[in-house]
């Protein structure tokens, strides 16, 4: 069963048409040698590269679908690698489009029959129920030091704040 991957290709820019056609040729040769099939190619065309790769500050982009065996990527990988024409290319998995599942409430979340709800009520509808709502109070910030308060029963003493403390005369 054949998998379907993308590749993107960088190509240098100075290439005309029949050289790009050419090079892609050559690559879905390759591809169809493992069973393979190729999609229409997107071209996109000269465009600005973030950054200069191989002395480059523009490169062609081509994006080319198909669906080869998996023995395909390595060779693959092995022509690009050394193709002077190719500034960078990527072989990525394309993503099977699967439809979204239908999703239904959950038990919790529906009401029962008489009106009840089974499980945690929102917030919001607390107070409409006449349930007690719990308020927050606000919490410290991370950066303050926790310092625990004393118990009855704790001997050690406290340490003293400058207020607290006699002015020496």
């Amino acid at each position: 069963m054949a998998t379907e991957y993308e590749m993107a290709l960088v190509l240098r820019p100075e290439l005309d048409e029949e050289q790009q056609k050419a090079i892609l040729d050559r690559y879905g040769q390759i591809i169809q040698r493992y069973g393979g099939s190729l999609d229409e190619p997107n071209i996109w065309g000269k465009r600005r590269l973030a950054y200069e790769v191989k002395d480059q500050s523009e490169g062609i982009y081509i994006f080319l679908p198909f669906a080869a065996e998996s023995g395909a990527n390595a060779e693959l990988d092995r022509l690009l690698r050394i193709d002077d024409n190719v500034l960078r290319y990527l072989v990525v998995l394309r993503p099977k489009m699967n439809p979204p599942k239908p999703t239904s409430l959950p038990e919790a979340a529906a009401p029962r029959a008489d009106g009840a709800r089974i499980g945690p009520v929102p917030a919001g509808e607390r107070h409409a129920l006449g349930l007690p709502v719990r308020k927050t109070a606000p919490t410290e910030s991370a950066d303050a030091p926790t310092v625990a308060e004393p118990t009855e029963g704790d001997s050690a003493p406290t340490p003293a704040s400058a207020e607290d403390e006699p002015a020496e005369e």
